[in-house]
């Protein structure tokens, strides 16, 4: 996947932080793939959270989303 810019990430965390507490829980991320079927897989999702959430607690802030985007 092509990086992001950050003000990129920045557009596309928000897009998916439907509650708007600076945090995507999952299902805000499953939310997100259903919308866009065909993009994101279930798959996709999951390989996703491992990777990107390195603090464990199945929430992804802005920071961790950043470390695996940009």
């Amino acid at each position: 996947m092509e990086k992001l810019t950050e003000a990129e990430a920045k557009a596309l965390f928000d897009e998916i932080d439907t509650d708007r507490s600076g945090e995507i829980r999952l299902r805000e991320l499953r939310d997100y793939g259903l919308a866009h079927e065909g993009t994101l897989g279930a798959a996709t999702l999951a390989d996703f959270v491992r990777q990107a959430d390195t603090d464990g607690d199945r929430r992804i802030t802005f920071t961790e989303f950043k470390k695996y985007f940009a």
